[in-house]
């Protein structure tokens, strides 16, 4: 076996050449950038994927919320903030929308459309609402429920005054730890999602016909104070998720 001459030994020991270097350079840089390319598109969608996650958890517990609520209506009567006026257990307007369509025709009524209301800083609800926000603030229900879990052994009620608002485009629950409210009583404010067109409200009766307020207006005075509806639908259109609809069948 012959031995590699002093030549061919420099022909290996040479290396590259400048444009096989520039051209290995070349083939890096485009394998590079598509590799960013393809990482970049995999974080956004990654990234968008946790966003839309996020809005359809914060979207389904402000409805789990709004369920519960309506769900553990009790017929009890409270107080205004004077102490003077009586409050029914369940002062329910329709709200802004007027596009639930014909949702509860399985019940045998038909729909009837809803009007615009405007923020009612009487006693039926809490004027907090108007002062949380430069944005105008739409009532939508105030009402009394059960089953509000006192695990610190507080002196209060298990009963809770709740009350709903549409300020802005945010859907807004407030509470106070009293049930009758008092004057001083600072209401708890809690932003249940944001992103809201419309909101409606309906109200089923005993006679298997859908009222767009509650109590209806026909309905005695002493009785309206107790009374509650069978069922409640409340339909909310967001901007970006489009309609969610629910049907809360009343407790009792």
């Amino acid at each position: 076996m012959s031995t590699p001459s002093r030549n061919q030994w420099r022909a290996a020991l040479r290396g590259f050449t400048l444009v096989e270097v520039l051209v290995a350079l070349l083939i890096l840089g485009i394998m590079s950038a598509l590799g960013y390319g393809t990482y970049r598109e995999a974080r956004l969608s990654a990234q968008r994927a946790e966003e839309a996650l996020q809005r359809s958890r914060e979207i389904e517990f402000g409805m789990r919320v709004v369920t519960m609520d309506f769900g553990q209506l009790v017929p009890r009567p409270v107080r205004d903030p004077l102490g003077q006026t009586r409050l029914p257990a369940l002062h329910g307007l329709s709200g802004n929308g007027t596009s639930a369509g014909v949702a509860g025709e399985s019940f045998g009524s038909t729909s009837s459309s809803s009007s615009t209301m405007h923020f009612n800083s009487g006693p039926g609800f809490q004027s907090s609402f108007s002062s949380s926000s430069s944005d105008s603030a739409l009532p939508l229900a105030e009402l009394t429920r059960a089953g509000w879990s006192n695990t610190a052994g507080q002196q209060r009620s298990t009963l809770q005054r709740v009350s709903y608002a549409l300020v802005g485009d945010v859907l807004k629950r407030s509470y106070t730890t009293a049930l009758d409210t008092v004057q001083g009583t600072k209401p708890v404010l809690q932003d249940l999602f944001g992103q809201v067109k419309t909101v409606q409200l309906r109200y089923l009766d005993t006679n298997q016909t859908w009222q767009n307020q509650w109590p209806p207006a026909t309905m005695p005075q002493p009785e309206a104070l107790w009374s509650r509806p069978v069922a409640v639908e409340i339909t909310v259109e967001f901007k970006d998720w489009g309609r969610v609809r629910r049907l809360i069948e009343v407790a009792g």
